[in-house]
């Protein structure tokens, strides 16, 4: 049977009677055309039954990667931390927007920061900004606390959040392997023979990565009974106080800690020689930690996906809350840094060896079959 004719974007422009430049404008989502004109051209493509040709489609971005990105439209970056040097501070949130900075220019999108919080801002408000310039991708930045639900107009977006922070978790999002991340961590310290694992960690961050840090423990105890179960020490973030941390020290005798970067000081400021007398491993580290060991969760990388799903969705013309989320996942690099060093086997404990020097004088001084006379 033969094939039908393709259909192609002149045949389009023909039955729209527009110029076959507007229809290609229309099938690029093309901000430049009114939203009239391009919804009236995409519903005469469908109805006529126009697919891309994706030859022509893989030539055509082969094209554009050549020459310099031209301004397509903006994405906004929405936030509603009490305020923005509260997200930024965090290394990890701040490499999301510079990767998505990054990305969006390479492929003519501009990122543009729309905090929810700033006085005079209403959600209605912010879809009235977006519709006034025609704004269609969002990009949601992680949520100060876990377990916030974000309540945008999201029939009117295409929208991708960062984490598992807002739940429920309705939307595509991109995110560290939080999962993979711990266990490369783990599997790291136990190659360098610690045995004594401590995890100090603030509970609302540990639900923000959906229990991954402390499930992850979890499971290497049930895998591993021969180490050392100490319970966890639920933390606060930026914590300065120490007396806790010492007190759960003392008690428990890690002799490894992972915690976020500023447990490594405390741990100084008590008197612990880091990695001489404890090490210390950090499972989201800032770009910044070159000493320290750990984990980077390559958050630029986490941005650049993020905008690339998200101009794929304007293109498609995805909006609203799928009927299947997608997660895209990214994994984290290991950094061996310095607050980490090979452990050598522990000596018999002294108790031990007492028992054991017992048994065998108690062997050796039972009485066997008395000698023939």
């Amino acid at each position: 049977m033969p094939s039908l004719p393709r259909v192609t974007v002149r045949d389009i422009a023909e039955k729209a009677g527009v110029h076959f430049t507007t229809v290609s404008l229309a099938l690029r989502q093309s901000p430049r055309l009114k939203a009239s004109t391009r919804e009236k051209v995409l519903q005469i493509a469908e109805s006529m039954g126009y697919r891309p040709d994706p030859m022509l489609a893989a030539l055509n971005a082969y094209r554009k990667s050549c020459r310099p990105a031209h301004y397509q439209a903006t994405i906004a970056w929405i936030h509603n931390w009490p305020s923005p040097e509260q997200l930024y501070r965090h290394g990890e949130f701040s490499q999301y927007y510079a990767g998505a900075s990054e990305r969006a220019q390479e492929r003519g999108y501009m990122v543009e920061e729309f905090w929810l919080r700033e006085s005079g801002m209403t959600v209605e408000k912010l879809h009235r900004i977006l519709r006034a310039r025609n704004i269609q991708g969002a990009l949601l930045a992680p949520q100060p606390l876990a377990n916030i639900y974000l309540d945008l107009r999201y029939d009117e977006l295409s929208a991708i959040a960062f984490g598992y922070t807002m739940q429920p978790a309705v939307l595509d999002l991109v995110s560290n392997h939080h999962v993979h991340t711990m266990k490369l961590l783990l599997q790291k310290v136990l190659e360098l023979g610690y045995r004594r694992i401590g995890l100090v960690i603030p509970s609302d961050w540990d639900a923000k990565v959906e229990h991954a840090w402390q499930s992850g423990l979890l499971l290497l105890h049930a895998q591993r009974p021969d180490l050392a179960r100490l319970p966890i020490l639920w933390d606060i973030w930026d914590n300065e106080e120490t007396k806790e941390l010492e007190a759960w020290t003392k008690e428990h005798r890690p002799d490894v800690v992972i915690s976020f970067h500023t447990t490594a000081h405390r741990l100084r400021s008590i008197g612990y020689r880091v990695p001489q007398d404890i090490g210390f491993a950090c499972p989201f580290l800032d770009n910044n930690d070159y000493y320290l060991s750990g984990v980077h969760q390559n958050g630029r990388l986490i941005g650049r996906k993020a905008v690339d799903m998200v101009v794929d969705m304007i293109h498609r013309r995805e909006t609203g809350i799928p009927e299947t989320p997608v997660r895209v996942l990214v994994e984290g690099t290991w950094q061996p840094g310095k607050t980490l060093q090979r452990q050598e086997p522990s000596p018999v404990h002294p108790e031990r060896q007492n028992t054991t020097r017992q048994k065998k004088q108690k062997a050796v001084k039972s009485p066997g079959r008395k000698p023939p006379k």
